[in-house]
């Protein structure tokens, strides 16, 4: 090889680096002022919420801040994620504290599937950005080890889940030239999209015939801790909460009642109420439903209003 070629090899590499480090740039850029998603909103803008909802789907689509405030006359925000896991909650509700002042209460959505693999998952791409808080990155070391190594090369905290955050980035770079101030949804609250029953259930039955019997990951059972201690540390009222599941489904889960003690188990050592609202009306029939856990928009006004009348009662007890 000629010294002319090596060094015209060099340089091509180099200019290579640079392209990915502004690249990386542009990304870091676009997903931190992307309004619409909730780490990146929260860890900017001032909520400063009285009351936080926390979890996963359920509370996403079911939890109405506009509906608990009137009941409660507590601001709230919804800072549940779609298939969060606890892992998730504990890295948003961390980002939200470094940013704003803690909350009076949070109500924290818990159920026998959040401590089983085979639901809700750990989103290592929607922290990506924020690699450079040492809580964020050891939980994504602990949580996602096969990718925590790649933020050590420029871009590929990025390209790794490049189909994950590409248009999330574009959308924040159209967010902050457009000037936009407030997420698609301001309060966090995502109404149900679907308003027929979907035949998830019924699969579901196909494939377990005996039941599906949940399955404990100790993991999951310790950022759960994490939340609930970190709450503690911050003076902040927990609520853990369990909202109705179609009654026709509870069947299916031989186990339900063992998770469920463990849930109490831990509520007790943390000295925290947990509610299950398994009594409702709204629990007989399908017609309220869009899958086993999740309700219909009305069901799910509904079930705010239930839910905001019961922490109403715990805050004037």
């Amino acid at each position: 090889m000629t010294k002319g070629l090596a060094y015209k090899l060099i340089l091509l590499f180099a200019a290579f680096v640079c392209c990915l480090y502004v690249l990386q740039l542009f990304f870091d850029f676009g997903l931190k002022h992307n309004l619409n998603i909730k780490s990146s909103y929260v860890a900017t803008h001032k909520v400063n919420a009285d009351l936080l909802v926390l979890g996963p789907c359920e509370p996403l689509w079911m939890a109405s801040p506009e509906i608990l405030t009137k009941r409660t006359n507590l601001s709230c925000y919804n800072l549940a994620n779609s298939h969060s896991d606890f892992a998730d909650n504990y890295l948003h509700l961390h980002l939200y504290l470094k940013n704003n002042t803690s909350p009076k209460y949070l109500l924290l959505f818990v159920t026998p599937e959040s401590f089983d693999l085979n639901y809700n998952t750990f989103y290592s791409y929607r922290f990506a950005s924020f690699f450079n808080d040492t809580v964020v990155a050891n939980t994504i070391k602990t949580c996602d080890a096969k990718y925590y190594p790649w933020k050590n090369y420029p871009f590929m905290k990025y390209a790794y889940y490049s189909h994950q955050t590409l248009f999330s980035a574009l959308q924040g770079w159209k967010h902050y030239f457009t000037k936009k101030v407030s997420p698609y949804y301001p309060d966090g609250f995502e109404p149900p999209a679907k308003i027929v029953w979907d035949n998830h259930y019924d699969n579901l039955k196909k494939k377990y015939p005996k039941g599906y019997y949940f399955a404990l990951d100790t993991l999951r059972e310790s950022y759960l801790y994490k939340i609930l201690w970190l709450c503690k540390e911050k003076n902040i009222k927990v609520i853990l909460y369990e909202s109705p599941i179609l009654k026709e489904t509870r069947i299916n889960q031989p186990n339900r009642e063992d998770f469920l003690s463990l849930i109490n188990s831990i509520a007790k050592n943390t000295e925290v109420p947990f509610v299950s609202f398994q009594n409702l009306s709204l629990a007989e029939n399908r017609k309220n439903f869009v899958s086993p856990m999740v309700t219909t928009l009305q069901g799910s006004y509904l079930f705010s209003d239930t839910l905001g009348g019961y922490l109403h009662s715990v805050i004037n007890m």
